[in-house]
This record gives structure tokens, C-alpha cells and sequence, in this order.
């Protein structure tokens, strides 16, 4: 008998090419509200389920619980972050949860230095005033020899670094949780080592040294406890006023009415979101919505959506489903069972 796959839409959409491809799987779109997905679940006796960011809050756990009985279930996320996932609920109805890491390094950390170049050379304000007639010429900045500060030293941040140093001639500061010492008996090579190969000037687990020398301060923190509103007010006090921002990993790692305040009083120069705190975007508070600002660009959680990443995340979470059901269970790139910590959850 053939097991049953299903795929929320938003997913099976990204990369139908990929899911239709798999013969010895009977894949089926489902629509990705929790209610729909439980519903469905439970008519095909489906025990493997692969969902996108859409956050499930009970009804999915429940169901895949009462299908997976004594063999367990899986929930394989087409995507590297899995916040939206309920861990502990899942563990509690016997579910596996896996991701598909390194899928979409490349695709986020272009879109993180594409809005650093619009950023910087005001691509944005400027294209929205030529679609209006408007002919105002602006002053930018050269990105070589600025600063970039990356926030979260995992696969994204790291590729940001090299790309930013070797492309464009930045120095990069980089900085994540571990020490020095921990990084090195981590990866079991010497800190010089790891700088060398991915264009870093400085790396420390010193936030507050590095803010005041960032030109640029792109984020790549994942969604854990830890992390939650970490960009806060006062981490944003400590940039320069020249200062930019980029954005490109989780809404809830940036306090989105403390860029508003830092940006509408001319406390940073200017700041590029792909993530927020509640997607579709809503501000937090009414009077401090972020499209009301003119130094702001704003995307739609596009970073990993391109051709590659979806096809990649596609095979990825394919792969996990088939393992599980296969009874491969160390080959699963599982997350349930994730510390908490910025090194081992990255965005």
C-alpha cells in the first residue's frame, strides 16, 4: 500500500515538479490552515505531513497522534526554521520533526545583501519616485570598506560574510554565542582558520563591541527563547545614527515598534525587513506601522523562495518522510529534539 504524503499548498506550489515526481508516494495538497490539515490527516490515515511556516498550535498534533499510534509520525518542515513548530506537542503524540538545512543558505543570504545594496544606494525610494515622475537623484554609499556586523555566525550568516567580504571588499565583525574557545573545540580548527575561510576581520561573543564599529548590521539569529525581541531598544541605542539594518531571519528576534521609534527619530539611517513579527505584516502597535516610514524597505518573507531553494527543501523534506517511513530514523535531520541555543538552531 502506498503511503500517504500530504503537502500544505503554499509548498507543494514552490515545487510541484519535485513532489510530482515521486511515484512511490501518493502526495496530496491540502490547504495549510491547522483545521484542514487535521481533517485530512485523519480521513487518509496519513502519517507524514510536510508543512511550511504556518504556524500549528494542537489540532495537527492531535491528529497525526491518533494516525501514527505505536508507529509514531512525522512532520517534515519545508524550511529551515521550525518556531512555528510545537515541539513539546509534538513529543507528546509521538511525532518526529525535521527540517531541510543548508536547502536555503544561498537564497537568504542573497536576498539579505540585495537589501543591504538597496539599502545603500537607495534602489527602492528611488525606483518608487521614477514610477511617479519624480527625477531626485540620491546619494548612496560604496559598501567596500564598511563594517558589516553579522548577528548569528551560523550557515547563512557565515555565507553573508564571505560574500560581503570577498564581493565587496566589507569587514566583517561576526558574533555569535560560543567563545572563541568553544568555536574552536566545536569545529576542531583554530579561530584564524575559521575567519580565514569565510572573510571575517573579528569574531566575538561580545555584542555590545561590536555595535558601535557596525556600518551595517544584518541578522541572522534564530527564533528560540534566547533570542526573542533580542534587537531590542537598547541594542539598537548602541549602533551609529549612519547605521543600517538588515533583517532576512525571524520576525521575533527584532522589536519591530523599537525600529520604528529608532527610525522615525533619526536614530538609524535606515533598515530592510523580509520577516516579522506577525506575517502577514501587522504592526505591533497602530501608530507605529513600519510602512509608514521612508527609510524602510519591506519584502514578503521572499529570502528562500527562489527556484533553487524550493527544489532543494522539496527533495530535502521528501528525503526525511521517506527515511521515516522507512525506518531510517538517524538519517532524519531531526529538530525535536534541538537545544536551545543561537550554534545549534539556525534560521
Amino acid at each position: 500500500m502506498t503511503d500517504v504524503v500530504l503537502v500544505t499548498q503554499p509548498e507543494f506550489a514552490k515545487a510541484e515538479r519535485i513532489f510530482s515526481q515521486r511515484k512511490d508516494l501518493q502526495i496530496v495538497p491540502v490547504a495549510d490552515d491547522e483545521t484542514s490539515v487535521a481533517q485530512v490527516i485523519r480521513s487518509q490515515a496519513c502519517r507524514a505531513v510536510i508543512v511550511g511556516v504556518k504556524p500549528y498550535l494542537g489540532e495537527l498534533y492531535e491528529a497525526l497522534g491518533e494516525t501514527g499510534g505505536t508507529r509514531g509520525a512525522i512532520i517534515s518542515r519545508f524550511g529551515v526554521g521550525h518556531d512555528s513548530i510545537d515541539k513539546r506537542l509534538a513529543g507528546q503524540h509521538g511525532i518526529v520533526v525535521t527540517n531541510t538545512p543548508g536547502a536555503l543558505d544561498s537564497s537568504v543570504a542573497e536576498h539579505a545583501l540585495w537589501l543591504i545594496g538597496s539599502l545603500a544606494r537607495h534602489v527602492a525610494a528611488c525606483h518608487g519616485q521614477m514610477k511617479t515622475g519624480q527625477w531626485q537623484p540620491r546619494t548612496g554609499i560604496e559598501l567596500r570598506g564598511q563594517t558589516l556586523g553579522i548577528l548569528g555566525f551560523g550557515a547563512i550568516g557565515r555565507r553573508v560574510a564571505a560574500m560581503a567580504h570577498f564581493g565587496f571588499g566589507m569587514r566583517v565583525i561576526a558574533v555569535d554565542i560560543r567563545s572563541i574557545q568553544e568555536l574552536e573545540r566545536h569545529e576542531g580548527r583554530t579561530i584564524d582558520a575559521i575567519q580565514r575561510e569565510f572573510g571575517v576581520h573579528e569574531y566575538t561573543s561580545d555584542v555590545a563591541a561590536m555595535l558601535p564599529q557596525a556600518d551595517v548590521l544584518s541578522i541572522h539569529l534564530p527564533a528560540v527563547e534566547a533570542t526573542k525581541n533580542f534587537v531590542s531598544a537598547d541594542l539598537l541605542a548602541g549602533l551609529k545614527r549612519d547605521c543600517l539594518l538588515v533583517n532576512t531571519a525571524r520576525g521575533t528576534v527584532l522589536d519591530e515598534d523599537a525600529l520604528y521609534d529608532a527610525l522615525a527619530a533619526g536614530r538609524l539611517a535606515g533598515a530592510a525587513l523580509d520577516v516579522y513579527q506577525r506575517e502577514p505584516y501587522r504592526p505591533q502597535s497602530p501608530r507605529r506601522d513600519l510602512r509608514t516610514l521612508p527609510n524602510i524597505v519591506l519584502t514578503p518573507h521572499i529570502g528562500s523562495n527562489t527556484v533553487g531553494a524550493n527544489q532543494a527543501m522539496a527533495r530535502a523534506s521528501l528525503a526525511n518522510v521517506t527515511n521515516f517511513l522507512q525506518g531510517r530514523v538517524r538519517e532524519l535531520t531531526r529538530v525535536d529534539d534541538a537545544r536551545n541555543s543561537w550554534a545549534n538552531s539556525r534560521s
